[in-house]
Formats: C-alpha cells, structure tokens, sequence
C-alpha cells in the first residue's frame, strides 16, 4: 500500500511518501478468504437463480401441464368433459394446446354420438331383419360349396321337423338323410347348383314321424352366390307345399283315376301303353276287352246307386285276376279293358279270361241283402293278331271280337282270329 504524506501547514505541499508491503503469507491468506468468500456468493447465486427458475417452471410450466394430464385423464374416465382454461395461460401456447384438446373432444364425442345413434339404428334394423329372418314363412339356409350349413332360420328347422338347434358342420347328407324320402335327388338338386348359374328347384317328400299315408311336402330352391369373402355358396329356400301337392295330386288323381273303380281313365292307359312299347319294343302286348252282361237289367231295377256298388265290386275282383304290372282301364259305362304286359306266355291272356269269367259271375250282396249276379263277354287280341301298335286300333279289334262274342251267347271270351272259347264255370 502506498499513501503521500501531505503537510499540515501548506495545503495540497506533498512531504513524503509511505509504502507498507504486506508480507506474503499475508497476501496469501487474503487471496484464500476472497475466493472463498467468491466461490460462496457464486454458489449461492447460482443456487438461488436455479430456485427461482425451478419454481418458475413448475408454476408456468409443470402445473398446468399436470393439470392437463389429470383433467384429460378424467375425461378417460368420464368424470369430467371438457379442459378448464387457467386465466394465467389464457393466451399463450398453452391455452392454445387446451383450446385445440377441447375442439378435438367436441369433434370426437359428435362422431361418438353420430356412431351411437348410427349403432342403435343398425340394431333396431339388425331386429327387424331377425324377426323378419325368424318369423318368414319361407325356411332360409347357406351352405358353403362343401355342402356344410353355415346359417338358418327358425322356420328352417320347423318346416324339415328337425332339432331347433343344428352343429354348424352338419351336411346336407346328414341333415336331409333322415328327413327326406330322396335324398340322392337332394344331392343331385345340390350338385346342379353348383355347377350352374341358374335357380335349382325340385319338390321334395318330408318322413313323417307317424309313417302316414299322406307325407308332407316341401319345395326346395337353392342357388349359387359369391359372399363378401369370394368363397361360393349356395342360399337355399323351402316352402311347405304339402297342400298345393295334395291339391295337384287329388286333380291328377280325378284326371287320370276312375272315381268309383279306381281304375285308370282311357288316356292316362293310352300314355302308359305307349311309352312301355316305346321302351320294349320286342315285347309283346296283349289287349282284353271287357262288356259285362246283366248290367242294364241291375241298374233299371235296383237303381244308380246299386249299379255303382256293382261297378266297384267287379273292379275289386277284376284288380284281383291281374299282375300288378298289368294296366286296368275303364273305358266307360260297364266297359273295362286290361291291358298285359310281356304279354310272351301265349296261354297268358285265356288264363286271365277263365278267372275273370269266374270271378265276376260269383253273385254279389246289394244293400238289404239283395243277391244279384252279371256276367261278361271278353274280346282278345294282341300286338300280333292285330299286326299294329296303334292304341285305338288295337281297342277296335278287341271290341270286334267282344261283340262277337255277345252275338254268340255272351259270358264267354275269344281271340282275334281264333276260335278259343270256354265255358264260364260257377
């Protein structure tokens, strides 16, 4: 240290000079507590400055970013809607973060509302198919190109008479198997549809449970479609048609069938014999014509009503002389005529003359036992005697020797172009 030495008499006269030199430990020491005391106020200058920033960011920063956490996870929880703004972020990039959040949640809960009410439209329509789906008169399955069934409805399974409940990998050999009387032709309608482009239909016989003679009846349409996945399979519908069967069999029944005798009408027998020659045309065909004798005579006296009963009884008789294979025709009034098959046997057709001629002859009981009797004249021929396949022609020569016949006494039977006659015998 250096300090002037200044007069006390003359202002301002310098007299001298005093220099102090510290020694230098001394200086040392000092130079240690000053940095000392440095370091101290750096550090705590430093330690407060970070403070004041710490608690500057947790107010303007960490809390409302806590805050907006929390609240965002309470709208996840659906315990609060919305961000509330805090009035010191009103402006700043924080306030526009909330801002943006809350538009986004309004964006987002309208679509919500929008998909929800989209939803309970989609299932209040999803209902109305269903019940629909259920309650069609229609049954309605899917199966896929394997034949498995992949979907049904209820009127499916009540209509077939099966379980309400059918295993997804049931097929169609498995589930018809025991409910149709044609399951080959079942398979067969499926195959078809497969293999084509088009609407596949066959009406079907239902097994009942109590084997009755009148089976129900379904009507089966199945067609191929492509699904949203590209696989093939077929959509299929039935109908109980059983009335409408019943309905065009009773009609076919009336058309082809005889009422009282049962027996076939003229040309439902025409069809039959000539699709049998078409298909045999080596075989030989015999031709009976029948008139009965005493007819009129019931009739007139007993009335319609006992000639009917007549009419019947001989029918029954008459089935009983013939094979199964054989077709009894009702041409009308009291003429019948029997038409053999395989008519090869050249004894075949005298031999059912003679049983006809016995038989019908047998007296039969009217009502208030009443005992009345008739006879019948028979005219013969064949595809051979007659030297023709033509239905009518072959009717006209059987009905030639059947009049001949009744020219010469009646009750008795002969060929064409023979002289083959017996006797009838009680």
């Amino acid at each position: 240290m250096h300090r002037e030495l200044i007069s006390p008499f003359n202002d301002g006269e310098v007299i001298g000079k005093i220099s102090l030199h510290a020694s230098t430990n001394y200086n040392l020491e000092k130079a240690q507590q000053s940095a000392i005391f440095s370091i101290i106020i750096s550090i705590s200058l430093i330690g407060l400055t970070a403070l004041i920033i710490l608690l500057q960011v947790k107010r303007g920063v960490s809390s409302p970013l806590a805050y907006v956490s929390n609240t965002l996870h309470a709208i996840g929880t659906a315990k609060v809607k919305r961000i509330s703004l805090l009035k010191q972020h009103e402006n700043d990039e924080l306030g526009c973060l909330c801002n943006d959040i809350n538009s986004l949640l309004e964006t987002l809960q309208t679509q919500f509302d929008a998909e929800r009410s989209l939803r309970e439209q989609i299932e209040v329509t999803e209902q109305q198919l269903r019940h629909i789906y259920n309650s069609s008169s229609a049954g309605l399955f899917v199966l896929n190109e394997q034949g498995y069934l992949l979907n049904y409805n209820s009127t499916f399974t009540a209509i077939l008479n099966g379980p309400e409940e059918l295993t997804k990998d049931a097929t169609t050999e498995g589930l018809f198997e025991s409910l149709l009387n044609q399951q080959s032709g079942f398979t067969l309608l499926v195959k078809q549809a497969l293999s084509s482009a088009n609407l596949e239909t066959q009406d079907f016989a239902i097994v009942g449970e109590d084997n009755r003679s009148t089976p129900r009846w379904i009507h089966c349409l199945l067609s191929k479609l492509i699904d949203a996945s590209g696989n093939v399979v077929l959509e299929g519908v039935i109908f109980d048609v059983t009335e409408r069967v019943h309905k065009e069999q009773l009609i076919k029944r009336v058309a082809h069938y005889d009422e009282l005798t049962g027996m076939l009408r003229r040309q439902p027998a025409k069809t039959q014999f000539e699709s049998y020659i078409a298909s045999n045309p080596s075989l030989n065909v015999g031709f009976v014509m029948m008139d009965l004798d005493g007819f009129k005579q019931i009739n007139d006296s007993y009335g319609h009503l006992a000639g009917d009963q007549v009419l019947s009884i001989v029918a029954e008789r008459l089935f009983k002389c013939v094979r199964t294979s054989d077709i009894v025709c009702r041409l009308g009034g009291d003429e019948f005529l029997i038409i053999i098959m395989n008519d090869n046997d050249v004894n075949l057709k005298q031999d059912i003359a003679s049983k006809l001629l016995n038989r019908i002859s047998q007296p039969i009981s009217l009502e208030g036992d009443e005992l009345v009797s008739v006879g019948v004249s028979i005219g013969i021929t064949d595809l051979q005697l007659s030297n023709t396949k033509n239905f009518d022609k072959l009717i006209k020569d059987a009905d030639k020797v059947m009049y001949q016949v009744k020219k010469n006494g009646k009750s008795n039977y002969q060929v064409k172009a023979q002289c083959l006659s017996k006797t009838a015998t009680s």
